[in-house]
C-alpha cells in the first residue's frame, strides 16, 4: 500500500464508483459471467446473506446466464454493495475491489463458461496477455479496444481505452489471470488516465 491511508483509499474507491454509476448509460453492458462470478466470491467470503444483499441491487434479471448482456449499473451495484459489506468486517475499499476482481475471475475459469474459454486464459503470462484484447472485447462486447505493449520478459502495459469497472476490480482480474498462468511475484498498478480509459503496469517472474 502507498501512502494514503485506509480512509483515503476507501474515499478514493467510493469516487470511482460514483463516478461510473453517474455516467454509464442502458448502452454499456457486461456479461452475466461477472454478475455469477461475483455471487460466487461473496458466497464464499460471507455466505448467503451478503450474496441476497448484493442481489438486491439489481433492478431487472437476476437469473444471469454466462454470455448474455446486462446492465453495467447493475453490476456496479452489486461491487459497491459487496464492497460495504467487506468493510463492515474490516477490509478497506481498494483492497476489497481487488480481491472481488481475482476471486470473481478465478472462479468464473472454474465455470463451464470459463472453460470454454480457456484457451484465451492459458499458457505463459505473455501468451494470457497477448490474448487479453480478445478475451476482453468476449466478456464486455460494449467496452473500447484494449492494447498490451510489452515492456520486457517479465513487464508489460495494458491500456484499456474503455472500461466500466474500477482500478482496483481490474487489478484483482489481471492478478488472477497471470497467476493461473504460473506467474509469481505479480504486481500491479494501475490508474485512470480519462473519464473511462486507464493503465495499467505489470511485472512478474515465471513461475517453476
Amino acid at each position: 500500500m502507498s501512502g494514503l491511508g485506509a480512509e483515503a483509499y476507501r474515499v478514493q474507491a467510493g469516487a470511482e464508483l460514483g463516478h461510473l454509476l453517474t455516467w454509464l448509460g442502458p448502452e454499456d453492458t457486461l456479461r452475466g459471467m461477472f454478475f455469477r462470478s461475483l455471487q460466487d466470491a461473496m458466497l464464499t467470503l460471507l455466505g448467503e446473506a451478503a450474496m441476497e444483499a448484493c442481489l438486491e441491487e439489481v433492478t431487472g434479471e437476476r437469473d444471469f446466464v454466462d454470455f448474455f448482456a446486462y446492465p453495467a449499473v447493475d453490476f456496479l451495484r452489486m461491487v459497491r454493495r459487496a464492497a460495504w459489506l467487506m468493510e463492515e468486517r474490516g477490509c478497506e475499499g481498494q483492497e476489497t475491489l481487488r480481491m472481488l476482481g481475482h476471486l470473481g475471475t478465478a472462479a468464473f475459469l472454474l465455470s463451464p463458461a470459463g472453460r470454454a474459454m480457456d484457451v484465451l486464459a492459458s499458457g505463459t503470462p505473455r501468451r494470457v496477455l497477448e490474448n487479453l484484447p480478445m478475451a476482453y472485447q468476449m466478456m464486455s462486447p460494449k467496452g473500447g479496444p484494449v492494447s498490451v505493449t510489452t515492456l520486457g520478459p517479465t513487464r508489460a502495459r495494458v491500456n484499456f481505452s474503455r472500461d466500466v469497472l474500477p482500478c482496483a476490480y481490474l487489478e484483482g482480474q489481471l492478478e488472477a489471470l497471470l497467476k493461473k498462468a504460473g506467474a509469481r511475484g505479480v504486481r500491479i498498478e494501475g490508474r485512470r488516465v480519462g473519464a473511462f480509459s486507464s493503465e495499467f503496469l505489470l511485472s512478474w517472474t515465471e513461475g517453476d
